[in-house]
């Protein structure tokens, strides 16, 4: 029986010193999961595409782990280490197991790709890749103008479950990941670069690894504020003007419903025209709830009000019939500065919101 046993183990062993006999074969010399140290660099943005939800970029990505197999005698290099550029390094990586880790929102194939190879005496490996790829992102705008947007790269290695193989990061890989080459992006504010842990889900209930990387970039809102916010708060004061620009004699309006309604129209045609101008430069913002959308509907709002006051109160004189002149002249007084207070107050308060 104590033959049997041995007999069993032995095999066992056999058949994996033989697995770790093939380089192409994981390696559990030091036990799992196999950690990949991953950190990326942001070298340049060329472009930022909020209606499409892509990004292209060109990115810096470094992953290191330790391979026992590959261990060689320090004097044998005197640069300390094997290095491998371009069609040697893809050569080299065929020979020998990596985490195969590839960006999973990206789109398409990339406009340029390159690898290096760096193996030291102790085994451990250091893939470097640079890549320029377009990558798919999503772009929040509830806080549009003010917001600050996260472009991210996803990396996953699916070629083992976490249990085996686990992306991770240290300090060397947050100082790594950074944006020190990108002085600017045409209509953005680079900031800092964010990693997280991002599992992914896999075949028959597996969980793969994987990790998230975010460079944050701030809206540069400067021009925004006056080719959107500035004709906002204008078209406010059109249907204001149909209350400023009246006034009453002896009891009765003095400027005619037809005049001023007019004016009202006149301002909805504005609107509609500046929603279209919006909607078409920033396809995202009509569909979420943002501070350009919620002026709009405040700007249609008082326009309807005015449409109603020029034709409820000059036009058939409703207040005066109801409660009297003295009441319809006071009421007139009033809203002749409620209405603007509670307008602009009101979007102030909408950018306050977005802002803060």
């Amino acid at each position: 029986m104590i033959r049997w046993l041995l007999a069993v183990l032995f095999s066992l062993y056999a058949v994996g010193a033989a697995a770790q006999d093939d380089p192409t074969e994981l390696p559990w010399g030091q036990g799992f999961p196999v950690l990949i140290r991953a950190g990326l660099s942001f070298v340049e943005v060329q472009a930022i595409t909020e209606n499409e939800g892509t990004f292209t970029a060109t990115v810096d990505m470094r992953l290191r782990w330790r391979d026992l197999r590959l261990a060689y005698p320090a004097e044998a290099k005197a640069a300390g280490y094997q290095e491998y550029r371009n069609d040697a390094a893809e050569k080299r990586l065929a020979e020998i197991w990596n985490p195969g880790v590839v960006f999973s929102n990206m789109v398409g194939e990339p406009t340029y790709q390159k690898r290096g190879l760096r193996i030291s005496p102790n085994g451990q490996v250091e893939l470097m890749q640079r890549t320029t790829a377009t990558f798919t992102a999503s772009f929040p705008l509830d806080k549009f103008p003010f917001d600050r947007q996260k472009l991210n790269v996803d990396l996953v290695s699916r070629l083992e479950p976490i249990q085996r193989v686990q992306l991770d990061f240290r300090q060397d890989e947050l100082e790594f990941s950074n944006t020190r080459y990108i002085s600017e992006i045409d209509g953005w504010i680079p900031g800092l670069v964010e990693l997280a842990q991002a599992p992914v889900a896999a075949w028959r209930g597996e969980i793969n690894t994987g990790m998230q990387v975010a460079l944050v970039v701030k809206r540069d809102q400067g021009s925004l504020l006056a080719t959107i916010f500035v004709p906002l708060f204008a078209s406010l004061l059109i249907p204001l003007l149909v209350v400023w620009l009246n006034r009453i004699e002896d009891g009765e309006f003095v400027v005619d419903s037809f005049e001023l309604t007019n004016i009202s129209i006149g301002g909805l045609f504005a609107v509609v025209a500046l929603n279209f101008t919006v909607n078409s430069s920033f396809v995202n913002l009509a569909v979420g709830n943002n501070p350009v959308m919620q002026l709009f509907g405040l700007n249609y709002a008082i326009l309807g009000l005015s449409i109603a006051i020029g034709i409820a109160m000059y036009r058939f004189n409703a207040i005066k019939k109801l409660a009297g002149p003295y009441i319809q002249e006071e009421f007139f007084t009033y809203i002749n500065w409620a209405i603007p207070v509670l307008v602009f107050s009101t979007g102030a308060a909408m950018m306050a919101m977005a802002l803060f």
